[in-house]
């Protein structure tokens, strides 16, 4: 190992095995790249007015037949209620050009206010979609698993809105977003609050 490249080891004390410590954890995941997505939902029997969302990077594929995505969400943000209750979400896969949406759905301005900017379309489900996302993903709750601070949502996909036009992910890394995913240069985060750092 070149003498330049600095290194952390957690040791468990006497030789016995533990978990490393959360902050430790913390660091070590801020290295694993995630795609920005907003995830939606709606209160039941509600319109417009009881939309939620936030923004988040831990969504993945789970099987493509049937199609089902995993989604986990702190059970502190207002969002996991309306996705308790409703059993519906949208997956809202970012663009670039859409670090301005990230910011407000992490933090950055009040949850009645988040859905004041974009173009937002109301799904099957009838959760909210982002018609700029690179791709949106109408999904309905089918399995519901708790899991420390979180809950893992395991999701049937009923539709999908995907852009026209080519664009870049928001790729979320170290702290920071990164806007273009060849040069990999980070932007300053502007949600000091943002609830995806709460994983």
């Amino acid at each position: 190992m070149p003498a330049s490249v600095k290194t952390k080891e957690f040791v468990p004390q006497d030789g016995q095995q533990t978990l490393i410590p959360p902050d430790l954890f913390k660091q070590g995941m801020r290295r694993l790249a995630g795609a920005c997505t907003i995830i939606t939902s709606i209160a039941p029997g509600q319109g417009r007015e009881g939309w939620a969302g936030l923004t988040a990077t831990a969504v993945t594929s789970v099987t493509a037949d049937p199609p089902k995505i995993l989604v986990c969400i702190n059970r502190s943000v207002w969002a996991h209620r309306m996705i308790t209750r409703s059993r519906v979400l949208g997956v809202n896969v970012l663009a670039d050009d859409c670090l301005h949406l990230a910011n407000r759905f992490a933090g950055g301005c009040k949850p009645e206010e988040r859905f004041e900017e974009g173009v937002w379309l109301t799904s099957t489900s009838g959760a909210p979609l982002l018609a700029d996302a690179l791709v949106s993903l109408d999904c309905i709750v089918s399995e519901h698993v708790e899991a420390s601070t979180h809950d893992i949502f395991i999701c049937d996909v009923l539709g999908m809105i995907q852009r026209e036009r080519k664009g870049n992910p928001l790729i979320y890394f170290d702290g920071a977003y990164l806007c273009d995913a060849e040069a990999l240069e980070p932007v300053a985060n502007k949600g000091e609050n943002d609830e995806h750092r709460s994983k």
